[in-house]
């Protein structure tokens, strides 16, 4: 089944590109902040991921302060998903379910915004909203005040749903969100503890995987190229991102019609935003 699929850049951040290609290079790159509004013919209005939040900039959390030092991140006024999806006529209650790669507030830093919609996510992503100590919440990248105190009674886990009957060589069965094969969450470990990307079908009929973290950028994928000592310190499981990371390089050159847009690969998003025009 077919969805419709528009991109959003919410947010984005500038860093060397050396850090996450491991290439030696002074040049800096933009790192948009993807979100994915996907309308469903029957169940309606989806996102993949939040982006930024308004929230980060006013939050007191230690590991907020620690995040904005540093990877200072750009949300102008009127970026945020909220304020993106009302000029484009869909009001934040209209959203139905947000399916949540990871918790990283990149991804995750929007979800307040959206109190009425069900969030899909792995199991691990789930407990680590649980996470109390603030050396556990470092270590993750998570901060605690962008999670809305509701968030668990409204979250359903991807290890809940029917495995799906769509499946990516090399990679771990996927789940099928909404039991119609529209929208498939497909485990990518090693960024984050429980990392998923979304397989879908877009309006022009091509395969789509959004594959949020398991790489920054799409040449790292084309040339398996990893980052830097820095970069990794970011990765919760370095040796399963490697895999991952490996197995969308294969997957690329087996299904070479299948569209794979890292998140912060302002590339990606380009090309398949023109390609949807």
């Amino acid at each position: 089944m077919r969805v419709h699929v528009d991109l959003m850049e919410v947010g984005s951040c500038r860093h060397p590109a050396c850090m996450v290609t491991g290439r030696a290079s002074l040049a800096v790159a933009r790192f948009p902040a993807l979100v994915a509004c996907i309308i469903h013919p029957v169940e309606g209005v989806f996102l993949f991921d939040t982006g930024y939040g308004e929230g980060l900039s006013r939050s007191r959390d230690p590991v907020a302060r620690a995040y904005r030092r540093l990877l200072p991140y750009r949300l102008t006024a009127g970026e945020a998903c909220c304020h993106q999806l009302a000029a484009a006529g869909i009001d934040r209650g209209d959203v139905r379910g947000i399916i949540l790669s990871h918790l990283h507030p990149d991804h995750a830093g929007g979800l307040v915004d959206f109190p009425g919609a069900a969030v899909f996510t792995s199991a691990e992503v789930l407990s680590g909203m649980r996470t109390g100590s603030w050396r556990c919440r470092a270590r993750l990248g998570l901060i605690s005040d962008l999670f809305p105190i509701s968030l668990e009674g409204r979250t359903r886990t991807v290890e809940s749903c029917r495995s799906a009957s769509r499946s990516l060589a090399g990679l771990p069965t996927g789940a099928d969100l909404l039991g119609d094969g529209s929208l498939i969450a497909i485990p990518l470990p090693g960024h984050a503890p429980g990392h998923i990307g979304l397989l879908l079908t877009a309006q022009n009929g091509r395969e789509v995987l959004l594959a949020a973290d398991a790489a920054w950028l799409s040449v790292c994928i084309r040339e398996r190229l990893e980052p830097m000592a820095p970069a990794r310190a970011f990765v919760a499981d370095y040796p399963a991102y490697r895999r991952t990371l490996h197995a969308l390089h294969d997957l690329s050159l087996l299904q070479p019609d299948l569209c794979i847009v890292p998140s912060h690969c302002g590339e990606a998003i380009a090309a398949l935003r023109h390609e949807l025009c």
